[in-house]
């Protein structure tokens, strides 16, 4: 024998309705906080970079990586500080984070930062940028598949397919211009704590087997 069917009453539907609803408000305000302000705050006049090395403290290393960094135009007058922590205070361990303030934050360049690096023999194992609280990274390929009027061509993939994991979790989406070779990488709206290693973009990119000419940093309003 099946029991009476006791359906919700208005009220309790009215109730429910307005839980979810706040709900998902306070959701979307957690992770979303840039499309509450009121007014949009300017972009800072100077960002923090910081470079690990695992040859940072080396006898000669920092000379050359400052030499190699100084032929950045965005980099010749910044000031830097060598940090260390954690294994690299281990006896016998010489690597270390070169902090470096920069106040060009436009002319801010990775790919021709890691070129320069790779020029006097060093390669970056980090490449932290923190500073900003909403922009994304713009790059320029010489060559960009896509399908739009075009057959026979593997489109560039989704982010979850080159997050793998927790690789990426800073990236919020990507968007493509094959009239203009550019991708832009959306950055998550970042606490003021909060760092995102280009360099995981950088492997992610060799995975695909695309790999930009230049690769900037972009603080502007979206058009």
């Amino acid at each position: 024998m099946t029991g009476r069917l006791t359906f919700a009453s208005p009220l309790l539907v009215l109730a429910l309705s307005v839980g979810w609803m706040a709900a998902c408000f306070g959701i979307d305000y957690v992770y979303n906080p840039q499309l509450w302000g009121r007014v949009s705050a300017a972009p800072p006049t100077s960002v923090p970079l910081s470079l690990h090395f695992h040859h940072l403290r080396c006898k000669g290393c920092e000379d050359e990586i400052k030499k190699a960094l100084g032929t950045l135009p965005w980099l010749r007058n910044a000031s830097t500080t060598v940090r260390t922590g954690g294994d690299d205070t281990i006896a016998g361990n010489y690597a270390g984070w070169l902090d470096i303030n920069v106040q060009d934050i436009p002319q801010i360049d990775f790919i021709a930062l890691d070129q320069a690096l790779r020029q006097e023999g060093y390669v970056a194992s980090n490449i932290e940028l923190g500073g900003l609280r909403h922009f994304r990274l713009e790059g320029k390929a010489r060559h960009l598949c896509t399908t739009v009027d075009q057959k026979d061509c593997e489109p560039i993939p989704d982010v979850g397919t080159i997050k793998r994991g927790g690789r990426l979790a800073w990236l919020d989406s990507m968007t493509t211009d094959a009239t203009n070779g550019a991708v832009l990488f959306h950055v998550r709206y970042q606490q003021p704590d909060q760092r995102i290693d280009v360099k995981e973009l950088f492997a992610a990119m060799e995975d695909y087997g695309m790999y930009p000419y230049t690769l900037k940093v972009v603080a502007t309003a979206e058009k």
